[in-house]
Protein backbone atom coordinates (compact mmCIF):
# COMPACT_ATOMS: atom_id res chain seq x y z
CA UNK A 1 0.00 0.00 0.00
CA UNK A 2 1.33 3.45 -0.96
CA UNK A 3 1.21 6.42 1.68
CA UNK A 4 -1.56 8.33 0.12
CA UNK A 5 -3.35 5.03 0.00
CA UNK A 6 -3.08 4.58 3.66
CA UNK A 7 -3.93 7.93 4.25
CA UNK A 8 -7.17 8.00 2.50
CA UNK A 9 -7.75 4.50 4.52
CA UNK A 10 -7.18 6.09 7.92
CA UNK A 11 -9.77 8.92 7.44
CA UNK A 12 -12.09 6.64 6.36
CA UNK A 13 -11.81 4.64 9.35
CA UNK A 14 -11.04 7.65 12.09
CA UNK A 15 -13.29 10.49 12.31
CA UNK A 16 -11.04 11.59 14.85
CA UNK A 17 -7.96 12.81 12.63
CA UNK A 18 -7.99 16.05 11.80
CA UNK A 19 -4.11 16.05 10.46
CA UNK A 20 -1.52 13.17 9.73
CA UNK A 21 1.30 13.01 8.70
CA UNK A 22 4.03 9.59 7.50
CA UNK A 23 7.51 10.30 8.13
CA UNK A 24 9.89 8.21 6.77
CA UNK A 25 13.03 6.77 8.56
CA UNK A 26 15.63 9.72 8.59
CA UNK A 27 12.30 11.91 8.83
CA UNK A 28 11.23 13.50 5.21
CA UNK A 29 7.58 13.70 4.74
CA UNK A 30 6.27 10.87 2.42
CA UNK A 31 2.96 11.73 2.35
CA UNK A 32 0.71 14.10 4.68
CA UNK A 33 -3.39 14.95 4.55
CA UNK A 34 -2.87 18.92 4.32
CA UNK A 35 -0.34 21.20 2.18
CA UNK A 36 3.45 20.25 1.79
CA UNK A 37 4.03 22.86 4.66
CA UNK A 38 1.92 21.57 7.08
CA UNK A 39 3.38 18.12 6.48
CA UNK A 40 7.06 19.54 7.33
CA UNK A 41 5.70 21.68 10.19
CA UNK A 42 4.48 17.60 11.47
CA UNK A 43 7.43 16.51 10.42
CA UNK A 44 9.71 18.98 12.66
CA UNK A 45 7.05 19.03 15.51
CA UNK A 46 7.65 14.98 15.11
CA UNK A 47 11.24 15.57 15.14
CA UNK A 48 11.30 17.50 18.56
CA UNK A 49 8.66 15.40 20.33
CA UNK A 50 11.10 12.56 20.06
CA UNK A 51 14.19 14.19 20.95
CA UNK A 52 12.62 15.59 24.14
CA UNK A 53 11.18 11.96 24.80
CA UNK A 54 14.81 10.94 24.25
CA UNK A 55 16.27 13.63 26.40
CA UNK A 56 13.92 12.11 29.55
CA UNK A 57 14.66 8.14 28.58
CA UNK A 58 17.52 8.16 26.51
CA UNK A 59 17.74 4.22 26.85
CA UNK A 60 14.61 3.69 25.49
CA UNK A 61 13.43 3.63 22.06
CA UNK A 62 10.48 6.37 21.41
CA UNK A 63 7.39 4.09 19.93
CA UNK A 64 4.72 6.35 21.31
CA UNK A 65 3.88 9.71 22.01
CA UNK A 66 1.19 11.56 22.94
CA UNK A 67 0.27 15.27 24.08
CA UNK A 68 -2.86 16.70 25.63
CA UNK A 69 -4.14 20.21 25.34
CA UNK A 70 -7.56 21.90 26.41
CA UNK A 71 -8.64 21.89 22.60
CA UNK A 72 -6.56 19.08 20.37
CA UNK A 73 -4.43 15.88 21.19
CA UNK A 74 -1.17 15.00 19.19
CA UNK A 75 -0.23 11.30 18.35
CA UNK A 76 2.80 10.60 17.33
CA UNK A 77 3.87 6.73 16.87
CA UNK A 78 7.14 4.89 15.18
CA UNK A 79 7.30 1.56 13.99
CA UNK A 80 9.24 -0.23 11.01
CA UNK A 81 11.55 3.08 10.49
CA UNK A 82 8.16 5.22 9.74
CA UNK A 83 6.72 7.81 11.75
CA UNK A 84 3.07 8.63 11.80
CA UNK A 85 1.68 11.91 14.02
CA UNK A 86 -1.59 12.93 13.90
CA UNK A 87 -3.52 16.23 15.37
CA UNK A 88 -7.18 15.19 16.73
CA UNK A 89 -10.38 17.12 18.67
CA UNK A 90 -10.08 17.30 22.68
CA UNK A 91 -12.17 14.36 22.27
CA UNK A 92 -10.38 11.95 20.67
CA UNK A 93 -9.87 8.26 22.10
CA UNK A 94 -6.26 7.89 22.71
CA UNK A 95 -6.29 4.32 22.69
CA UNK A 96 -8.37 3.69 19.26
CA UNK A 97 -5.78 6.62 17.66
CA UNK A 98 -2.93 4.90 18.68
CA UNK A 99 -4.18 1.21 17.20
CA UNK A 100 -5.48 3.13 13.81
CA UNK A 101 -2.33 4.91 13.45
CA UNK A 102 -0.13 1.97 14.02
CA UNK A 103 -2.58 -0.04 11.57
CA UNK A 104 -1.89 2.63 9.71
CA UNK A 105 2.05 2.07 9.33
CA UNK A 106 1.60 -1.59 9.12
CA UNK A 107 -0.60 -1.33 5.76
CA UNK A 108 2.20 0.51 3.74
CA UNK A 109 3.94 -3.02 4.80
CA UNK A 110 1.47 -5.00 2.39
CA UNK A 111 2.17 -5.72 -1.06
CA UNK A 112 -0.37 -5.02 -3.13
CA UNK A 113 -2.55 -7.56 -4.71
CA UNK A 114 -1.50 -9.48 -7.29
CA UNK A 115 -2.99 -8.49 -10.64
CA UNK A 116 -4.89 -11.51 -12.05
CA UNK A 117 -3.74 -11.53 -16.01
CA UNK A 118 -6.43 -10.54 -18.43
CA UNK A 119 -8.24 -13.37 -20.66
CA UNK A 120 -7.28 -12.83 -24.26
CA UNK A 121 -10.57 -12.38 -26.33
CA UNK A 122 -10.15 -15.40 -29.19
CA UNK A 123 -10.33 -13.41 -32.94
CA UNK A 124 -12.96 -14.86 -35.12
CA UNK A 125 -9.72 -15.76 -37.19
CA UNK A 126 -8.99 -18.04 -34.55
CA UNK A 127 -12.22 -20.11 -34.15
Amino acid sequence: MTPNEALAELFDLSAQVRDVAILGESGFVLASSGTVERGEHLARVAGDLVAAAGAVRPASEVSRIEVRSESAHVFLVRESGRTAIATAGDDAVAGLMVYDLRTMLRRLEEEPPAKRPRKRKKDADDA
